[in-house]
């Protein structure tokens, strides 16, 4: 497996003041050729409050894997919303960016 080149801990505060901590990964985009065709993937994770989700973007470069997997954190981090108030550095903004997948 690839190493992980980036990580952030993202801080989760449960309805009853306890704290708790989420962290979220991302490792270096690896070439995993399949029959079909040759891709790249990294592998991006998000793990906390007793739960792990792991799953990769693909591209069909290095760049574009990276670029995908970083698409995908806003949408793990979801499940964790109902679980309580995530924050960063003390504020709302979790510091990854927003992908609007709707027409301009």
């Amino acid at each position: 497996m690839a190493d992980v080149i980036a990580q952030r801990t993202i801080e989760l505060t449960l309805p009853s003041g306890t704290q708790g901590s989420i962290r979220v990964r991302v490792w270096a985009p690896e070439y995993r050729p399949r029959p079909s065709a040759p891709f790249w993937e990294a592998d991006v994770e998000v793990a906390g409050a007793g739960k792990t989700h792991k799953t990769n973007g693909v591209g069909i470069d290095a760049f574009q894997a990276l670029y995908c997997a970083l698409q995908l954190i806003p949408s793990m981090l979801l499940m964790y919303e109902d679980l309580g108030r995530l924050s960063w550095l003390d504020g709302e903004w979790l510091g990854f960016p927003e992908f609007k997948l709707t027409a301009p």
